[in-house]
Order: structure tokens, then C-alpha cells, then sequence
């Protein structure tokens, strides 16, 4: 094979030994048996390695063609050695074939971190490469990468691409990995790109490719469109291949099965077909530009039937795409030497409109030979490429350009109307919805293509004028700014311009642009000239401001949320330091019983009872004081000034009473009531704002352990209460250090197959005075110290390590033993929990998706757009999501198609509502069948009947866990129960 590179081949070698028949004696005998055994472990042990790549961190590309080792005729099962790590050690891996009895092509290669940083890269292969794709049986699209296998860590997840195959790999620093890629086809260049160096590159690429598009779909349409006012056949026949090289550059850039829906994996059989309707076109174009038509009868034949021949091609292509493409590619070769001969005989013999067609029939051979060298594999770069394709539309502009010459009487005026090349990149650019804005120095005037003044409602010239007068319609806060920009251009003598501001609109409103513009080259240097696009950015800047909203405020209500009502209490109490300063007080409101109100009438009556709630407490606030939602049920009032009021506790009476006013819903009147405690600042230097807000809640907790709706004055004592929660965190520091707790696991059931799917795992903490306890009576306290760190590393790394066995003892390939691990919020939002999964992933190698993580609904409505991005993030780390206790919480339905969860969990209290009554059941159904709108599985806790078991099955509940299929159970008895499932599967 020739891949047009270094690679390193090896083909291994194969055992074989003949030993003797004839036995002279004993030694003799025992010495051969001895060789033979020795020859046997040396070919069985006989396996590769590489060396490892270093990057640290800074390279943007490195080929690594020229660092693999390919090894072909391998068979299904490939045994390589790793590349040795900083330690010297060299270990082993063994791959296997995605499909049995392929032999595929395996190409291995190490990648060494050398920096200390994780550093995340992409493994990239391109489907089609022109350069060195052949001119005989070329080397079409096809996939390049069947499978990369990590030696340590995740399997490298596959990320979308319709152009190459692309892999996300993470190494840890100090890490060597080595990577073993099972390919598809017999040839690949294998890349490893920086994400977004690669994505920049991609990005550059789509912007010369939308101008070149841009440029030959504006050709062809002008073509057509002139055949309505000069109806000759020269202007079909260069439209036809004006269209023709459209359709080809659309296939060649990915657009094509873009704009038809079509998959992408026939890109070779629409490459194929558009190479041969280009060689097709032109044949057409010859025939008519030149009359041939005219010529004897047998001359014509020949050409009709090569046309048809060429036209034949497009229609092989879809059964032999590389075929058809091998007679296209030869095509082109015969049209330009048969063009050539046609085209200078007739014009020896002084026939125009072959005069006419020598330049551009000059082009076309410069770029058949230039691609044919590019095919051959003898130019290369991507500079090449992009000039073969510059090449082309260039070619079809010229073929426009000489039609409209000859066709319209080849006068210098008449020539003018052809748009030129620079007219015609205006117009793509243009078509992207962007316009051109240019500003020169020296005539200190301002230049605005006239879409911008369409859009902002104005006359046409009216923002190209002088710069003064264009920076008056800025918006005022934007034109200091602006004009500074403009005067520091000046004094540099040139730069890049790079800004956004806002424009006034004709109805006197703002809209926003971003201008990208840099200094063009001048032989007068005192004169600045600045080009650049302007683009109307107003709805990405909405976008942008709604994201800062929700950020600080509460998705529901709209109400600031903690952090800001944090901030507001803060800045309270820093005036309140102030001589003769307003004394702030804090109301903490929490609604008894809510969750079995929002568990009886549905999540969007509990939301609007939050919403009634939210109106009648800001009643009766004054407008220096604050609202905020703290919790899922519970809100805070600042008080800019207690000495204001009439009294607190009267105050908390009165907004009580006005949540007390009964809420019709369903034909039955719901009466809220609330748990309210109050804190005023009494000037301490202890007293900040999260001690302040803590007093506030202690004093709550303290009136709801008086019963329903009471109130409840801080006082310092309350404090004393705290002392048991102390203690228990003390005693769970020791447990953690001496390994007092205990994960357990409770089977997970699919329920269509009644198959083990998985186990949730449970922390217990085996108590030496008080016994085995639940998380409910020392997870709250874990959480409000730093305990809750060390503890849910203990239970994911657990939880992991173990789920590595489960793979051993019952391996599956597609639906591999899954644990699910609860995740709590600090642990959510602390900013290294997704390199310590990578790091606890990276010492256990387990398929990705095995891991799941627990997160209840009221955890993420703390902060969705910061829930929305860490979730994000843990699923492109290899872990998969699941929310927990669905049912039970009060955020809005629709932040949940928001959320990338895979998996909703109904909490245990709904499904024992269900078998209870049909409002119950309703509700579970509800549930499931909004999962399943929303293309996400359900799994059902605390099945504990036959009865449940049927309804769940009926209503299309995937997965179940309860006592009815197993308690908790220690990590022994999991391994066994694992075992027994294997052998009865045997």
C-alpha cells in the first residue's frame, strides 16, 4: 500500500518449528523439547510498541502519520505493548475488531503529556483527501476509522463530523497513553489537532467556501436568468456547467447532503456523479459554443456519442462510484487535448468564436494538469486544494465572462455588465448577511454597504458620510469609545479593528453590531484605510443579556436568587456601618408541607402556588427592600430598615396572614402557611451576611418545630441546637479516616427482560455507638463542612473501582453493567469534580456511559445556567446523567428539556401513591410519558409489589429498584449475585 508517507509497517512474524523424528538419546531429546518450548514463548510474546508523541500543551497540529506503526494481515485480535510511561514501565493491550472476521488494518501510536495539565486533543482522519486520491480507481469518501482504543481511560468518544473522523482524547498529566485505531479503508493521515485551532481551521475553511459558492451560485443563476433576454444556446450550456461545478463544490464542502437531507456516507457516489456531469457539461458546452452541429453528419455522431458516453457516467456512479470516477477524472484529460485540437484548428482558420475561447481554454488546461499532479499525490498542502477550487470557480467566470463578451457583441461596454470577480464576492458576502464597512483616515469619511441602512430603516447614503456625523447615530455611551478606537488606528499607523456597539434606529431604538475590521496596505502611509464587515448582532446580545438574567435570578419567579440576595444583604449591611446607618433585618419564609401539595395537584400547579406566593409576600415590601427565592419552598425578605416598621413579628404576621387566603385550584381551596424566622443585624463584626442569613433560618427551623405556621425571633441560644449536628460532623471526620463507611448496592432491573441492568450505590455509615446509619441522618452535615468532598470522592471512587469488576465477571458489549453514584450540590458545583472523574475513570478502565450521576431537580434550579454547563461538561467526560426524585421538587417543566439528562428516577412516594389511587397512577403515567416525549428512559424506586411491577411494565417504565428485587447489598454479595447471572446465561 502507499499511503504517501512514512508509516512503519510491521508484519509479524508467524511461529514455526520443525523438530526431529529420530531421537538419538535421552539429552538430545529433553534439549529439543527445551528449544521448541523456548521458540513457542518467544513467537507467542512476540508484540510491538511505540514511541510516545510528547505534547505539552502548545502545539496547535501534529502529524502523526510518520508516528504509527501499521500492522496489516493481523487478523481480528491485535496484542501490542504500550509505550513506556516517566516510570520505564511497559505494559500490554489487546484490541479486538469491531466486526469479527474483517482483518482490519490497525495502526498503533502513544501520546505522552509532558505538561502539568490535562490536555484534551482530537485524533483526526479526513473521509476524502484530493491530494494523492489517484487518478485510477481513486480513493473516494469513505470512513477512515472504524475504532480507537485507549490504553488507559475512557474509550475515546466519537465527535460528530461529516467531513473526517474525529475523537476526542484526554491525557493526564505525566500520562502516556497509547492508542490503538482499527481503520476502515486501507490509508489514513491521522491528525492531532487542538479543538479549537481545529475548529478555527474549519471555520476559515467555511468562510472561503461560502465565497466560492457564493460566487459560482451567482454565476450560474445570472446564466440562467440571461437565457430569458437572449435566447441562445450558448447560455444554457455554461449554466449547465456552472451548475454542474456548484453541485460538485457543494459535495466537496459537505452542503449537499445538508441541503437534500442526505446521509453523508454516500458522499462518494454524489462526488463520483458530480466529477462526471462536470466532464459531461463541458463536453455540452464545446458542442454548442463551437456549433459542432453544423459539422458532417459522421463528426457529429461522434460527438453526440460521446456525450451520451460522458452522460452514462453520472448514472454508473450509483453503482460504481469509483468506476465512474476513473472515466470522469480521464475525461477531463481527453476534453482538454480534443478541446485543443477543435479550438485551434478553428481558429487557424479565423473562426471567432474559437478566438474567443483560447484564454479559457488556456485555464482549463493549466487546471486539468494542476489537478492531475495534485491526484498523483506530487503537490500537496492544503494551499493546493484551495487553489484547484479557486481554480474552478475562476474557470467558470471565465466561461460566463467570454459567453457574455461574444453573445452581447464583445464591446468594452457591453462587457461591463458581466459582474466582476470583486462585484461578485460582495455580493456572497452580502448574501451572508454581513456588509462591508470602510473608513478612510485621511478623507475622514465613513463607508456603509446599503443593507446596513435598510436595516436601520434609513435613506440610501446616509450612513456613508463623514466620521463625525456616522458616530452621532452611535449610541451615546458607544461614541467616545468608538472614536478613540479610530484615533489609536491612526496613531499605529494601522492595526485590527475589532469592536461591537449600537446604532440608532430610524424609530429611535438601538440595535447592535460588531464591526471586524484591519488596516489595508497604502503607498501613501499618512492616509489609513480600514475594511472590515459589520454585522447585525442584536438577537446574540439579547441572548447574552437573558443568560446574565438567569444567572442571578430565579427561573421561575424571577426573583433574585441566593447569591444575589447575598450581594444585596452585603451591601445592606455595609451601610449599616455608616454613622446614623439603616439597621437591615432578614424575614426567612418556609412553606409547610409544600411538597405533598406539589406531589397531590402536579409540578405546574405547585409552580404557580410559588408564584401567588412570591406576589402576596412583595406586597408588602418597601422598594429598598428585597425578595428573593432561596430554596425550592422557601424565600427570604431583606429589610433595608427594621427601625421602619412597625415591628418585625408584626410584620411576618401580616405577610403570613396574606398567604393564608385560601387559592381556588380543582374545585378545592388550598391554604398555604409558612415557617418564618427573623434576624436583625445588631452591628457585630461577626455578624456578615451569611451568618446573618444562617441566624434567619436556625430561627426558622426553630418555629417549624413549633407546628404550622408560627414565628420565631432569633436569639442566641438557638445556636446551643447546633451542638448535636457538631458532634456528628466530628465523629464523621474520624469515620471517614478510619474507613467506619460502607457502600452498598441496590440492583437496578430492566423491567422488559427482567434483566440486571445495573446498581445504585448507597453510603452507610457503620456507627460504633449508634449503629449502621442512613445518608439522611449525616449526609446534611457532610454537606454544610467540607466533609462532603472526601466523601463523595470515597463513594465515586468505590462505586468505580467496583463497577471495573462487574465488567470482568459479566462482560457486555452493548449494555454493560451501569452504577449509579448520588451527587450532592457541592459536590455538583465544585470547579475540579470533572478532572477527578477523569483521574478516577483513568485508573479503572470501564466502558463509557457505566457511570451514572444522581442529581435531584432542586439541586440544578439552584443555578441552571451553571447546572446546564457542569452537566454538560460530565457528559463529555464519559459519564451519563440521571435526575433524581423527579416528582417531588419545584422547578419549572421547561427548564427540563434543557437539562442533558438521560434518565428521569420517579421518587418511591409516587410510585406508592400509584397503587394506592388512579390520581396517583395518573400522575406516574404522566411522568413516564413526558420522559419518553423528551426521548429520556425513567427508572421507578421503591418497587415493593407484584401489582407495581405490572402498571410500571404496562406504562413502558424501563428500569426498577426496590425491596421487591433486592435490599442494599455489601460488594461481595453484588460479585456473587453478578457470578450466578453469568453461569445461568451460559
Amino acid at each position: 500500500m502507499n499511503y504517501g508517507e512514512p508509516y512503519h509497517r510491521i508484519d509479524l512474524p508467524r511461529c514455526g518449528m520443525n523438530v526431529a523424528s529420530a531421537v538419538r538419546h535421552a539429552a538430545g531429546a529433553l534439549a529439543s523439547v527445551l528449544l521448541f518450548a523456548a521458540a513457542l514463548l518467544s513467537c507467542a510474546g512476540d508484540v510491538w510498541a511505540v514511541d510516545a508523541v510528547k505534547i505539552n500543551g502548545t502545539e496547535e497540529r501534529i502529524e502523526l502519520t510518520s508516528h504509527v506503526a501499521v500492522m496489516d494481515g493481523q487478523g481480528d485480535n491485535l496484542r501490542v505493548n504500550t509505550a513506556a510511561g516517566l516510570d520505564g514501565v511497559v505494559r500490554q493491550m489487546s484490541v479486538r475488531a469491531t466486526a469479527p472476521g474483517t482483518n482490519p488494518v490497525w495502526m498503533v501510536f502513544a501520546i505522552r503529556n509532558v505538561s502539568d495539565k490535562p490536555i484534551t486533543r482530537w485524533v483526526t482522519a479526513k473521509r476524502y483527501h484530493l491530494i494523492g486520491s489517484r487518478i485510477m480507481w481513486p480513493d473516494l469518501d469513505q470512513r477512515r476509522i472504524e475504532a480507537l482504543t485507549p490504553s488507559v481511560g475512557f474509550v475515546p468518544p466519537r465527535v460528530p463530523n461529516e467531513y473526517a473522523d474525529v475523537f476526542r482524547i484526554t491525557v493526564e498529566p505525566g500520562q502516556t497513553v497509547t492508542y490503538v485505531a482499527e481503520l476502515a479503508s486501507e490509508r489514513a493521515r491521522i491528525f492531532l489537532w487542538e479543538p479549537h485551532a481545529y475548529e478555527l481551521q474549519t471555520l476559515d475553511r467555511q468562510l472561503f467556501n461560502g465565497i466560492m459558492l457564493g460566487i459560482v451560485g451567482v454565476l450560474g443563476i445570472f446564466l440562467t436568468a440571461i437565457f430569458a433576454a437572449n435566447h441562445r444556446a450558448i447560455f444554457p450550456s455554461a449554466a449547465l456547467v456552472a451548475w454542474c461545478v456548484l453541485a460538485y463544490l457543494c459535495v466537496d464542502f459537505g452542503f449537499w447532503h445538508k441541503l437534500l437531507q442526505l446521509k453523508a456516507e454516500d458522499n462518494a457516489v454524489y462526488r463520483a456523479a458530480t466529477e462526471a456531469a462536470i466532464a459531461a457539461s463541458l463536453a455540452i458546452f464545446l458542442f454548442t459554443f463551437l456549433r459542432l452541429r453544423h459539422w458532417n453528419a459522421f463528426f457529429r455522431m461522434l460527438a453526440i456519442v460521446y456525450i451520451i458516453a460522458q452522460l452514462s457516467l453520472v448514472f454508473i456512479a450509483v453503482l460504481d462510484p469509483r468506476l465512474a470516477s476513473t472515466f470522469a477524472r480521464l475525461s477531463f484529460a481527453s476534453i482538454g487535448g480534443i478541446g485543443s485540437l477543435l479550438i485551434l484548428g478553428l481558429a487557424v482558420s479565423g473562426q471567432d468564436r474559437a478566438l474567443s475561447l483560447i484564454a479559457t481554454w488556456i485555464l482549463l488546461l493549466v487546471w486539468v494538469f494542476g489537478a492531475a499532479v495534485t491526484l498523483m499525490g506530487q503537490l500537496n498542502g492544503d494551499i493546493v486544494v484551495s487553489a484547484l477550487v479557486g481554480g474552478l470557480t475562476l474557470l467558470v467566470a471565465m466561461l460566463a465572462l467570454t459567453v457574455t463578451q461574444y453573445a452581447f457583441g464583445g464591446t468594452p461596454a457591453q462587457a461591463a455588465a458581466a459582474p466582476s470577480e470583486h462585484n461578485l464576492k460582495a455580493m456572497a458576502v452580502e448574501g451572508a448577511g454581513a456588509a462591508v464597512w470602510e473608513w478612510h483616515s485621511r478623507r475622514n469619511e465613513v463607508k456603509v454597504s446599503p443593507i446596513i441602512e435598510e436595516v436601520l430603516g434609513y435613506n440610501h447614503g446616509e450612513l456613508s458620510s463623514k466620521t463625525d456625523d456616522f458616530i452621532k447615530h452611535l449610541h451615546p455611551s458607544d461614541q467616545e469609545r468608538f472614536r478613540m478606537l479610530l484615533w489609536s488606528i491612526e496613531e499605529r499607523k494601522g492595526g485590527i479593528l475589532s469592536t461591537d456597539f449600537r446604532i440608532r434606529h430610524a424609530d429611535n431604538s438601538y440595535r447592535w453590531f460588531d464591526l471586524e475590521a484591519s488596516s489595508v496596505p497604502s503607498p501613501d502611509r499618512r492616509a489609513i484605510r480600514c475594511v472590515g464587515l459589520l454585522r447585525d448582532v442584536t438577537d446574540q446580545k439579547r441572548a447574552q443579556a437573558r443568560l446574565l438574567h438567569d444567572a442571578v435570578h430565579d427561573s421561575l419567579t424571577g426573583l433574585p436568587n441566593r447569591e444575589l440576595f447575598v450581594d444585596r444583604l452585603r451591601g445592606a449591611m455595609a451601610r449599616a456601618g455608616a454613622p446614623g446607618g439603616d439597621q437591615p433585618a432578614v424575614l426567612f419564609f418556609d412553606i409547610d408541607k409544600f411538597k405533598s401539595v406539589n406531589a397531590s395537584y402536579g409540578l405546574i400547579v405547585g409552580d404557580s402556588l410559588l408564584l401567588t406566593a412570591a406576589r402576596r409576600l412583595a406586597r408588602h415590601l418597601g422598594p429598598q427592600d428585597t425578595l428573593g427565592r432561596i430554596g425550592g419552598d422557601q424565600f427570604a425578605v431583606l429589610l433595608a430598615d427594621a427601625r421602619a416598621t412597625t415591628g418585625l413579628k408584626a410584620l411576618a404576621e401580616d405577610m403570613t396572614r396574606s398567604l393564608r387566603a385560601p387559592i381556588r385550584i380543582a374545585g378545592h381551596d388550598v391554604i398555604l402557611t409558612a415557617a418564618v424566622g427573623i434576624a436583625a443585624f445588631d452591628g457585630g463584626p461577626a455578624n456578615d451576611e451569611h451568618n446573618l442569613l444562617k441566624d434567619a433560618e436556625i430561627a426558622m427551623y426553630a418555629a417549624k418545630r413549633g407546628g404550622a405556621d408560627q414565628i420565631a425571633e432569633f436569639v442566641p441560644e438557638m445556636r446551643n441546637e447546633l451542638d448535636d449536628r457538631i458532634r456528628i460532623e466530628s465523629e464523621l471526620r474520624l469515620a471517614l479516616e478510619n474507613r467506619q463507611l460502607r457502600v452498598l448496592y441496590q440492583p437496578i432491573i430492566y423491567l422488559p427482560t427482567e434483566e440486571l441492568a445495573g446498581f445504585e450505590a448507597l453510603v452507610r455509615w457503620e456507627h460504633p455507638r449508634l449503629g449502621l446509619l442512613n445518608p439522611s441522618e449525616f449526609i446534611p452535615v457532610a454537606e454544610e463542612s467540607d466533609l462532603i468532598v472526601r466523601l463523595g470522592s470515597y463513594v465515586l471512587t468505590e462505586a468505580v473501582n467496583e463497577a471495573a469488576r462487574w465488567q470482568e465477571e459479566l462482560p457486555r458489549l452493548d449494555n454493560p453493567l451501569f452504577v449509579s453514584v448520588n451527587v450532592s450540590s457541592r459536590q455538583l458545583f465544585r470547579q475540579d469534580l470533572i478532572q477527578e472523574i477523569r483521574h478516577i475513570a483513568g485508573k479503572s478502565v470501564v466502558p463509557e456511559g457505566v457511570l451514572r450521576l444522581e442529581v435531584t431537580e432542586t439541586l440544578v434550579m439552584e443555578n441552571p445556567e451553571r447546572a446546564t454547563e457542569i452537566l454538560d461538561s460530565l457528559r463529555q467526560a464519559g459519564a451519563r446523567l440521571s435526575l433524581d426524585d423527579f416528582g417531588t421538587g419545584y422547578s419549572s417543566l421547561a427548564y427540563l428539556q434543557r437539562f442533558p439528562f438521560d434518565t428521569i428516577k420517579i421518587d418511591r412516594d409516587l410510585i406508592q401513591a400509584s397503587a394506592e389511587d388512579s390520581n396517583g397512577a395518573a400522575i406516574v403515567r404522566s411522568i413516564v410519558a413526558l420522559a419518553h416525549e423528551l426521548g429520556k428512559k425513567v427508572v421507578a424506586e421503591g418497587v415493593e409489589a407484584q401489582t407495581e411491577v405490572g402498571f410500571l411494565r404496562s406504562i413502558g417504565c424501563e428500569y426498577a429498584q426496590g425491596f421487591y428485587y433486592g435490599e442494599p447489598m455489601r460488594d461481595r454479595a453484588a460479585l456473587d449475585l453478578i457470578r450466578v447471572i453469568r453461569k445461568s446465561e451460559r
